[in-house]
């Protein structure tokens, strides 16, 4: 199947928030949950949330903040960033040990992708995640996001890598 160049996302912080507060009851049905706290999420604001992550190598559990945000939610994937658990912020190069080693087909990990328009950025290279479209990436049809997505594909397809394909931490720098 030929890939294909989607059009960039474009910014609408007020629906992506008011698509995060419909979607959040529906994932929380969808996971048998009540209240985001009971997996371990957090609303940091109104456009963010915080999702721990975990990833095994050898034995050895390591943990994770994944933070997504939602300024072009539900028409985009949210943006999706691992970031430095005490500042919940993610700087090149000072924090890339913060960042997970992911070698998926389907979600590969940058930590300083140099994008075509110039810009140098944290990149989880997945088609659930806003910055993919940011950096004009392409893709198969069948593989872009749909506006029938919620938040939770981006957590999931994250965590499938994380399960298969997980290769440890970057180093500190």
């Amino acid at each position: 199947m030929a890939q294909i160049v989607p059009p960039t996302p474009v910014l609408d912080i007020a629906r992506g928030i008011a698509s995060l507060d419909e979607d959040i009851p529906r994932v929380l049905a969808f996971l048998g949950k009540t209240a985001i706290e009971e997996l371990g999420w957090r609303r940091l604001n109104k456009s963010s949330l915080i999702v721990p992550i975990q990833g095994t190598l050898n034995g050895v559990i390591e943990n994770y903040v994944l933070r997504l945000g939602f300024a072009a939610y539900r028409k985009w994937p949210p943006s999706a960033q691992f970031v430095n658990p005490d500042t919940l912020a993610y700087a090149h190069p000072v924090d890339q040990h913060h960042l997970p080693i992911l070698t998926s087909p389907e979600c590969h990990m940058h930590p300083n992708y140099a994008a075509a328009n110039g810009k140098t950025l944290q990149l989880i290279c997945c088609s659930a995640t806003q910055e993919f479209y940011d950096t004009a990436h392409p893709v198969e049809p069948n593989l872009i996001w749909s506006g029938q997505n919620t938040f939770y594909t981006t957590v999931a397809a994250i965590q499938k890598a994380m399960a298969s394909f997980y290769g440890g931490r970057f180093a500190k720098l």
